[in-house]
């Protein structure tokens, strides 16, 4: 069978092979390049006397050439007297035309086997030709990357061994593995784990260690005034918050460190103090120790206080504990009351403005407060004026503290009164609801059915005349409007705003339903 033509460079000439030419010899010394199987290519090794003659011009690189440029139609079947058409002749480039489904006399290769490249052809189907590239996975010169994808490209049907097994390890075109480009984040982020928290814990360390034993302060003795209390009681730790907050020192540790450093055992005197702002820790505390840098402080007592709530206001404005108010109670013959006091204390601590003198003591406070009231019943002239009324001062001063818890306006207090006194002469309990509630140590405005029945003695729902002491601390227009009494036939009184003060009156019991029914719906208005 003759060969199959070779490509070659040369145009056709008359040095050109044509079927009808016997074939020419090879040239001396010429060595095909044949198939070496690697110990693991199941292909048995064909025998040197089989296969095809093989021509200098076929050569892999030859072959190459011949697949650079497509073939023209024209010669897609060969015909005798035709030359073959040169490797570099323009045209369609279809490979099985030249070796595949058409031989060169135009017909199926014998064989049926695929070709090379993989359509049929005259050779067996990979036997030699079909991956002579890469012989055993070596690598032949002139058979490198850009081949396999001019091969690759020319029919992307078929894929090389070799690509597969590119693909097999990674590899993209061409065999090369892609770089590795972020190879420092898993060092960086190690580094940064082991880093980061010792410089945290470094830092907190630091913090604690100078808040410890440096922490921050003041110098010198500061500018500006403010005035500081000191409670009973009061230590180094407990006050140092609050001169921070005032902005007298800078830190609370500063200050207690200057109390270790202290020799003076005696500890914080209670009272108020003259200080400054930004002074040095160790200076404010040395002031506190000083008797002389106490001053005068001023407490105002509002009317209507209980007296519980009375001595509250006192141990929170004096510079005086409420304990020590409450101490001194227990003994109410040293307080000086009236005799018609009763040996009790409430309504008589009168409300008003005082004057806290430094190193004053809470039964001396409590003494300065029942001397103003002394003060007052002599100024209206309490006894005298306590039988022009028909009562007695001690009446007078109870019916006083009715009048302060239920009245809202001034202007209403004398008409207040003057409901008090119609309903005592009638013998019609005074119903008041500041009494029942008082009588329960509670507050409010409106006693509920439940407190309403309570067996207290002071519940005027269920007890007529009046309570058996006062409530309250009366002022003196609470007193005045007991004394002088308007004029009217009222019997009853509902506050029907409390926000405003304002105040009804009726003698009609039918009316005075309606201003509760008022008044519960601006309660319920808030």
């Amino acid at each position: 069978m003759p060969a199959r033509p070779q490509g070659s460079h040369r145009l056709p000439d008359r040095d050109s092979w044509r079927p009808d030419e016997p074939l020419r010899p090879l040239p001396p010394g010429y060595e095909p390049v044949h198939h070496e199987p690697r110990y693991d290519d199941p292909r048995p090794t064909r025998p040197p006397d089989q296969g095809r003659p093989r021509d200098p011009e076929d050569s892999p690189w030859r072959r190459t050439q011949r697949l650079s440029r497509p073939e023209s139609p024209e010669a897609q079947e060969w015909h005798p007297g035709r030359p073959a058409q040169a490797s570099y002749d323009p045209g369609d480039f279809r490979p099985q035309d030249q070796y595949g489904e058409h031989s060169q006399y135009g017909e199926h290769s014998q064989h049926g086997e695929h070709s090379q490249y993989g359509e049929p052809g005259e050779y067996p189907a990979d036997a030699e030709y079909g991956d002579e590239y890469e012989a055993g996975g070596r690598f032949v010169p002139g058979f490198g990357d850009d081949g396999d994808a001019d091969y690759e490209n020319v029919r992307p049907g078929r894929r090389s061994r070799r690509a597969s097994r590119q693909d097999s390890r990674g590899g993209g075109r061409g065999g090369r593995r892609p770089r590795r480009r972020f190879r420092w984040i898993a060092p960086l982020a190690a580094l940064l784990v082991i880093v980061i928290p010792l410089a945290v814990g470094g830092v907190y360390a630091y913090s604690f260690y100078m808040g410890k034993y440096h922490p921050a302060d003041y110098s010198g003795a500061g500018t500006g005034s403010v005035v500081v209390q000191v409670p009973s009681g009061a230590s180094a730790s407990s006050l140092g918050p609050e001169l921070v907050q005032l902005g007298v020192i800078a830190s609370s540790r500063a200050f207690v460190l200057a109390a270790e450093h202290s020799s003076n055992p005696a500890g914080l005197l209670p009272g108020f103090y003259g200080m400054h702002k930004h002074m040095q820790a160790s200076l404010a505390y040395a002031l506190l120790l000083n008797p002389k840098d106490l001053v005068q402080v001023t407490v105002t007592v509002p009317e209507g206080l209980r007296l519980s709530q009375t001595l509250n206001l006192l141990g929170a404005k004096s510079g005086i504990s409420a304990n020590g108010y409450a101490t001194a109670l227990k003994d109410p013959a040293s307080l000086g009351l009236p005799s018609y006091a009763n040996g009790k204390a409430e309504g008589y601590l009168f409300p008003a403005t005082y004057e806290v003198q430094p190193h004053e003591t809470a039964l001396g406070v409590m003494k300065g407060m029942v001397q103003r009231f002394d003060q007052e019943a002599a100024a209206v002239n309490l006894s005298a004026a306590a039988k022009h009324v028909g009562l007695s001062p001690g009446k007078v001063i109870i019916m006083a503290s009715l009048v302060q818890a239920e009245g809202g306006r001034l202007s209403d207090y004398p008409k207040i009164a003057r409901v008090i006194y119609n309903r005592l002469a009638q013998g019609i309990p005074l119903q008041l609801d500041s009494t029942v509630l008082y009588g329960l140590n509670t507050y409010g405005i409106l006693a509920n059915d439940q407190q309403l029945n309570s067996s207290s003695p002071y519940n005027t729902y269920r007890h007529k005349g009046l309570t058996p002491g006062p409530i309250d601390s009366p002022g003196n227009a609470a007193i005045q409007a007991v004394l002088h009494p308007a004029s009217g036939n009222w019997l009853y009184f509902v506050t029907v705003n409390p926000k405003t003060g304002e105040t009804l009156f009726t003698s009609s019991e039918t009316q005075f339903e309606q201003f509760r029914q008022e008044l519960q719906h601006n309660l319920g208005q808030g």
